[in-house]
């Protein structure tokens, strides 16, 4: 993950694409009868920070990546906005959204497509800041300075709870990508059942992207086993990704006994165990999200 905004998770591998940021100060100008004007420093301007974002059926749905801009730009609200390594850069407001088709099916579906958006700082009222997003409360100096005294051994067992959530979260990514890939490719496939021999030679790059899912799905339940005790969140992920797995097996298992005469009813099975696994994730979905946050926000 790259970063968060309010709940939007931008991943820097998968979306990111550009990323401009535009910081200034604002001066008043007073002319003078002679000589030239002189500048009075008013105040600092508002951050922007412009963001490229490319979005492909290959990794993604870009028309339901569109709707959450859409959806985030209407709610008029403002958003804490923090980097993966924990830097919280401030409150921000989705200013604009432009969005750009640039492939679609022949049904019209968008396959590709560019976005860019703009985010303007929110400074809100000086008598009642915005705090960052809260983890815990602060903590009484007395108890900052017992923190600060702990023993190593503690301090070591908290980076090791947040190394494993990290490698859960980027096994959790992984899958739901390459299932998003295997299910795109499965629907391009089923477009060619008029042409068996066409549809025939799909099946070694499905074959290949159920791979890349199973892979990180069988590693989720070890990676995150040793916190099944102590965070909720992981237990319920590690029964969505078993679920999900058996759903890729499911696929796979249909996918061997594929050939010129039933290559329709295997990519409709094939895509139904897909779509089994996908709702799977999906109901995962919020406790994953708060994982990664556990990530960003070192809430371990």
């Amino acid at each position: 993950m790259f970063a968060l905004l309010g709940d939007i998770q931008f991943d820097l591998i998968g979306y990111f694409d550009g990323f401009e940021s535009t910081f200034g100060a604002n001066y008043a100008e007073h002319g003078l009868i002679h000589g030239k004007p002189r500048l009075q420093r008013v105040g600092d301007n508002l951050d922007e920070i412009r963001v490229a974002l490319s979005f492909h059926f290959k990794y993604c749905d870009p028309e339901a990546e569109l709707l959450k801009l859409r959806t985030a730009l209407a709610a008029r609200q403002a958003m804490a906005l923090v980097f993966g390594n924990g830097d919280y850069k401030g409150w921000f407001v989705l200013t604009t959204v432009e969005a750009t088709s640039k492939q679609t099916d022949a049904s019209g579906t968008v396959m590709a497509l560019e976005a860019n958006i703009t985010l303007r700082e929110f400074a809100g009222d000086k008598k009642r800041p915005l705090n960052p997003p809260a983890v815990k409360p602060k903590v009484p100096p007395v108890a900052a300075k017992a923190v600060a005294r702990a023993p190593s051994a503690v301090k070591s067992a908290a980076n090791t709870v947040r190394k494993i959530v990290q490698q859960g979260v980027a096994y959790a990514n992984q899958a739901r990508t390459a299932i998003r890939i295997a299910t795109d490719t499965v629907q391009a496939a089923k477009r060619l059942t008029h042409d068996p021999a066409g549809a025939l030679e799909q099946i070694g790059g499905i074959v290949g992207d159920l791979q890349r899912a199973s892979g990180p799905l069988a590693k989720i339940g070890s990676a995150l086993a040793p916190l099944a005790e102590s965070i909720p969140d992981a237990v319920s992920v590690i029964r969505s990704s078993s679920t999900a797995l058996g759903s890729i097996r499911a696929a796979q298992h249909s996918l061997a006994s594929a050939n010129f005469g039933n290559i329709t009813q295997v990519l409709d099975t094939t895509l139904s165990n897909l779509t089994n696994a996908t709702d799977a994730f999906s109901n995962a979905e919020p406790a994953i999200s708060r994982l990664a946050a556990r990530v960003i926000t070192r809430a371990d």
